[in-house]
């Protein structure tokens, strides 16, 4: 789904490299236009990636009106594909190699050189009549922060999209922000010592970064489970963004868990979903050494508005991201670029806001974390898993 849907898969990435603060706002346009996807409908080529404009899929010439929200730069990453169902493609290859031999009635079966080229005969003319199939991902870059949403979660299209970003813009970078990159973004430099301390990757490689980070991400989960269940579930606004400082809001876990851990035949999944009483299941799971890799999260800073996500322990990546639907007064009088605007402000604000109470929930865990009190806190959560 793209980023103005009512929930929205969000990948964070962090940007570095110099920027023209001034240059930016038709310099990236055009960057973009360079890449901008270019329609295969009427050829037989199988993929086609590029970029086109977020408020019109068929538009890789971007303009400068259409693509800036503020210092919000916005587009979309296309992806067409041609895909050949295999019973087709073997039923194709069987008509030309029925064809082939009986062109060679000295031949009894097809040569193997032969049956290559029959394969690549049989796939081009199918690909001709196949029409590719479109995908859509949209971006949402805020160049101040230089901080960037990707929506997708997909590996695949992550690392297309990365590909594509760095050939685009071959003076910038991107990096995953994964979860101690969040941690060293969210605390404030009187922790980032003490945050190092227990940085278990040994090199800045991301994929090691992520691996030999996992207690992060597990350790946080842990300590939200037992926070649902044991307090009021309270908290304050302690990190930058829309709301204001010190600003109450309600966090727990609920409806969806998914814990992992090693086993005698090997790693082991368990999902628990839907209202539980106790999470006896998950409690045991735990006791047993498995660890939450994936929860479902709510927050709600008043009554009328509730925001929603699955959390992704390992990367720290947004699933099914929820916001409140606050849909700005309009008119029949009203201009429709300014409602689009006004429709995209809004959603970012809800974006923004649910981000801001996330970091502020991590930065609690990270000084509890990274406090003298930890260990205790560890053997209170240990004597309530066992009870």
């Amino acid at each position: 789904m793209g980023f103005l849907a009512s929930s929205a898969s969000i990948c964070y990435f962090q940007v570095s490299g110099n920027l023209d603060a001034q240059k930016k706002f038709t310099e990236l346009p055009e960057q973009l236009s360079t890449e901008g996807f270019r329609s295969i409908e009427n050829s037989a080529e199988e993929l086609a990636t590029g970029w086109v404009e977020m408020t019109d899929y068929d538009n890789g010439e971007f303009d400068t009106a259409q693509c800036w929200y503020d210092h919000f730069l916005c587009f979309t990453l296309r992806q067409d594909r041609r895909r050949i169902p295999a019973a087709l493609l073997k039923r194709q290859i069987s008509r030309l190699s029925a064809q082939f031999l009986a062109e060679k009635p000295d031949l009894k079966y097809v040569p193997k050189a032969e049956k290559e080229q029959i394969r690549d005969r049989a796939r081009s003319q199918l690909l001709v009549k196949t029409l590719p199939s479109p995908s859509f991902y949209d971006v949402v870059w805020d160049t101040e922060r230089q901080l960037l949403r990707f929506c997708s979660l997909g590996q695949t299209m992550i690392d297309s999209f990365q590909g594509l970003f760095h050939q685009t813009f071959p003076g910038l970078r991107l990096q995953l922000l994964h979860p101690f990159a969040r941690a060293e973004k969210i605390l404030p430099e009187s922790q980032q010592e003490r945050l190092q301390q227990v940085n278990q990757a040994s090199t800045d490689s991301v994929l090691e970064q992520i691996e030999a980070n996992r207690w992060l991400g597990n350790d946080f989960l842990l300590w939200l489970f037992y926070r649902t269940l044991n307090s009021d579930s309270r908290y304050q606004v302690s990190a930058s963004g829309p709301l204001l400082e010190k600003q109450p809001f309600t966090a727990f876990l609920d409806n969806r868990l998914v814990l992992v851990g090693g086993g005698q035949e090997g790693v082991q999944k368990i999902v628990v979903a839907g209202p539980q009483d106790h999470y006896l299941e998950v409690k045991t799971a735990l006791t047993q050494g498995k660890q939450i890799e994936e929860a479902t999260l709510h927050f709600q800073h008043d009554e009328d508005n509730a925001w929603k996500l699955t959390l992704k322990g390992e990367r720290f990546q947004f699933g099914s991201y929820r916001t409140p639907m606050i849909k700005p007064e309009s008119s029949p009088d009203d201009d429709p670029q300014a409602e689009a605007v006004a429709a995209f402000l809004t959603k970012l604000a809800a974006t923004e806001e649910g981000e801001q109470m996330f970091d502020s929930l991590l930065r609690d865990f990270l000084e509890l974390r990274l406090g003298d009190g930890w260990q205790d806190l560890q053997g209170a959560i240990q004597t309530w898993l066992n009870e």
